[in-house]
């Protein structure tokens, strides 16, 4: 599966590129906002149009009201988006439980209040995981998240059972034991590889591809996620610090995503691209290279 969420231009040189096979729906692709005309494939691309919500819709509603909202969205999307499938854009630092103000090395964690959104939106899902959809699939499998790059790294350096461990073993960073059983029923977990700030992204280092990966696979598998529904979104970034051994800034990239058995799991999935831009071809290039 391959996620895209890029400008109609944009597609239309991922579908028609110069040089190699293009990018299609039946290669697993399908289209994210902005933007109109699905993966631009010949006929209606509705199927190949993926709904998107705003995490922020979730701050004031009960579970029950989560689940319903999803199940709309999936019904028909935005757009009349019909792909059946929803996106949530995205899941960062409001659905995590904020370390102790004084940590100390084996303090025992506060209990996860019932009423977060992280909280909420686990038992929404777990509603909407006991009943099937009528495209396949139970409700919650047809519901996919962004994972945002502020949690993907916290979790990545993160040590201990719940990743929130500094060197010194006490809780410095934020736990995610509220949303995380949620993130496990769902049909895709996109992580976004790349730091955001002010509509700018930029690269993650080397260390932090390294990091994540087997950070995030760990921390969802204690939660009974699986991994196979895990998956890398790319940007164009310019080359992460610290890559050697490689030539442009997508090459690079991909390399680092494959450094690491937890990378070369999850790259198996499939990839998706976020503003690829002008480094749309050589994003395809390495896709083809890895998905022929």
């Amino acid at each position: 599966m391959s996620l895209v969420y890029d400008t109609s231009e944009v597609v239309q040189r991922l579908v028609t590129p110069p040089v190699g096979a293009g990018l299609t729906p039946a290669r697993g692709a399908l289209r994210q906002d902005p933007g109109t005309g699905g993966m631009l494939a010949p006929g209606d691309n509705a199927p190949y149009r993926v709904s998107k919500i705003d995490e922020k819709a979730f701050l004031s509603l009960t579970p029950a009201q989560i689940a319903e909202t999803l199940k709309g969205e999936i019904t028909e999307g935005d757009d009349g988006a019909l792909s059946h499938l929803v996106a949530i854009d995205e899941i960062g630092r409001p659905f995590g439980e904020e370390p102790p103000s004084r940590p100390t090395r084996g303090a025992t964690l506060a209990p996860v209040d019932p009423n977060s959104v992280g909280a909420r939106f686990s038992e929404a899902l777990r509603i909407l995981a006991a009943e099937e959809s009528p495209w396949g699939g139970t409700w919650a499998s047809r519901v996919h998240v962004y994972l945002a790059p502020g949690v993907v790294t916290s979790i990545g350096v993160g040590r201990g059972p719940e990743r929130n461990l500094g060197r010194d073993r006490k809780p410095h960073r934020p736990t995610w034991r509220g949303v995380m059983p949620g993130l496990a029923l769902t049909g895709g977990v996109h992580l976004q590889m790349y730091h955001g700030l002010g509509g700018v992204v930029t690269a993650f280092t080397a260390s932090e591809w390294r990091a994540s990966s087997g950070g995030v696979l760990k921390l969802l598998a204690r939660y009974a996620g699986d991994a196979r529904r895990v998956h890398f979104l790319f940007s164009a970034t310019g080359t992460p610090a610290g890559a050697t051994g490689c030539t442009d800034a997508q090459n690079c990239s991909w390399k680092l995503a494959e450094a690491t058995p937890g990378g070369r799991t999850i790259l198996a999935n499939g990839a998706g691209v976020y503003r690829i831009g002008a480094d749309a071809e050589n994003w395809l290039r390495e896709f083809n290279l890895r998905f022929p």
